[in-house]
């Protein structure tokens, strides 16, 4: 189950009304705080108030969260619509060597596009890596 419907799941049914019970508990026994019978209620009430806060404010983070990925996929999808297939398919190895570096050495129109010399990526190639520090 995903931490999003835990939260949504949860909260009401569990960390609300623990809070809400605590706080009571609290204003009751407390050392030194004097509260009435009648005020207790209104003490539960206001501790389960306090865990919706930032029960609501996870859950709103996460629509956010959720919302920014599908639009990284649909903006990534419709970038790969529009390059060569086999560009599209290609992944980065993690040494940056490997299948995008074959998928763009196999490419045979280089040349065509605009004006562009393919010897580049032997200049990338053979560039030194950038310092790590």
């Amino acid at each position: 189950m995903s931490p999003n419907r835990i939260v949504a799941v949860l909260t009401p049914l569990i960390f609300a009304p623990a809070a809400g019970a605590i706080c009571a508990y609290l204003a009751e026994h407390f050392p030194g705080v004097q509260v009435d019978e009648g005020s207790l209620q209104q003490v539960f009430v206001a501790g389960a108030a306090i865990a919706l806060v930032p029960a609501a404010q996870w859950l709103h983070g996460w629509q956010k969260h959720e919302q920014r990925l599908a639009t990284n996929e649909h903006e990534i999808a419709l970038a790969n619509a529009g390059a060569p297939a086999e560009l599209a398919t290609a992944e980065p190895s993690a040494d940056g060597d490997g299948d995008l570096g074959a998928a763009l050495a196999d490419l045979v129109d280089l040349d065509d596009l605009n004006g562009f010399d393919g010897d580049a990526f032997a200049e990338l190639d053979d560039a030194p890596a950038p310092a790590e520090g």
